[in-house]
């Protein structure tokens, strides 16, 4: 299931040439996720470590951007300075935030800072203070606020992710249509599958066994294997099924698993009225490897609030563009007046635990980050903080991973 890497775009990024470097910069959060990977041990970093490890990442990553991430990491009382430091040393500054923080003020000091974007990670099982037991449906009133307030602001892009779990699965298509509805204040929408360790499997340090728990790692759970199941592929067929114009652009796969679909990219290209197609591989491929030639750099996230005209000029290389340039083309009044937006649709899975022990991660993994002089994979960080390196699991089972894993508890998208 799911779509054929053939007919994709392999993302051409790596270890040291990579459009994205992971700086997390305090490991405090205002809520709790199910399943995060981050406990708190150390609190604010200063803002000379930070300060180092963005000049780290931009020597060995060579970085389009930094994604600013925590923790929550508005809480972070040097958000601003550390958003104008990222800038003024060339790369895009990006926020990763449940929201809670933001007012228009800080909004104000961020867009003055250059902030290139924020996204907001909004989803019904972050026991969200006022907004429990919220369905998905529910929630999207707490994302047109978020949203109008970064619009009022202006000149910030903005998108919305949640963690895919069996509970909301279902749900997907119709955060598809909020985002759609607010094309307009709205660029994007990410969708990143639950993955846990099970508290039954056997983990050592070296040659040293330990009792890991909840306490000891964040994401380690007593969840039914089939419920930390759900595949990219999974979420990739219910969004095909409900839009028929959707298509993948573009891929990275697993470390391990020669099947495996970590990253999945696609762009939906909008009128103001209608969804009138998708870019396709080639529209990604010239789009990197052009950045690449021009800045030196990959690419991932936009600075403009609209795709653009220019992207119609993408229909030269990309088949799947020429239908949208040709609905322009027909009416020179739509070509003169009819903005084109843009709608990233992203698809992780986030790493998977093999039954032999070994862990598939995302091959060229965009979300590296720094510790101690050295780049680490930022979902396994406090492996490394709290034990020196990575723990090794031996699963008690076989883990299962099924679509019909992938269903909602009450069968209903909302």
């Amino acid at each position: 299931m799911g779509p054929d890497k053939r007919n994709l775009y392999r993302l051409p990024w790596s270890l040291n040439d990579n459009p994205i470097g992971w700086l997390e910069v305090t490991d405090i959060c205002n809520l709790h996720c199910r399943g995060c990977y981050r406990q708190r041990l150390e609190g604010h970093k200063t803002l000379d470590q930070i300060k180092e490890e963005i000049l780290f990442l931009k020597r060995w990553r060579n970085c389009d951007n930094i994604s600013i991430a925590g923790g929550e990491c508005l809480l972070h009382p040097d958000i601003v300075e550390i958003v104008d430091f990222i800038s003024r040393n060339g790369m895009k500054p990006f926020i990763l935030s449940n929201g809670m923080r933001l007012d228009r003020d800080l909004l104000r000091d961020l867009k003055r800072a250059d902030l290139v974007g924020i996204g907001f990670h909004v989803d019904s099982l972050q026991n969200r203070p006022g907004w429990q037991d919220k369905n998905e449906v529910e929630l999207c009133e707490l994302r047109q606020q978020l949203a109008d307030m970064v619009a009022e602001v202006g000149g910030i892009p903005c998108g919305f992710g949640i963690t895919v779990y069996r509970e909301n699965f279902n749900y997907i298509p119709h955060l598809i249509r909020w985002n759609l509805k607010n094309r307009k204040i709205v660029q994007g929408a990410t969708f990143i599958t639950y993955r846990s360790a099970l508290m039954d499997d056997e983990f050592t340090v070296g040659d040293k066994r330990i009792e890991v728990t909840r306490d000891t790692l964040g994401y380690v759970s007593s969840d039914a294997p089939e419920d930390i199941g759900i595949t990219s592929a999974d979420v990739y067929e219910l969004i095909k099924r409900e839009f028929p114009q959707y298509e993948a652009a573009a891929y990275l796969g697993g470390t391990q698993l020669h099947t495996s679909i970590k990253w999945l990219a696609g762009v939906l290209v909008c009128s103001s009225q209608e969804v009138l197609g998708h870019v396709g591989p080639r529209g990604v491929e010239v789009a990197e490897a052009g950045n690449h030639l021009l800045y030196g750099t990959y690419f991932v996230y936009r600075k403009d609030l609209q795709l653009g005209k220019k992207a119609l000029l993408l229909s030269l290389v990309d088949p799947a563009m020429r239908p949208v340039a040709a609905w322009y083309l027909r009416n020179p009044f739509r070509l003169l007046f009819e903005p084109v937006y843009g709608m990233s649709i992203g698809i992780i899975q986030a790493p998977d635990l093999l039954e032999d022990g070994r862990v598939d991660h995302c091959d060229s993994c965009p979300d590296m980050t720094y510790f101690e002089g050295k780049l680490v994979h930022s979902c396994r960080l406090d492996e490394y903080r709290k034990f020196g390196g990575l723990i090794t699991a031996t699963p008690a089972k076989a883990k299962v991973t099924a679509p019909q894993a992938a269903v909602g508890k009450d069968g209903s998208e909302g």
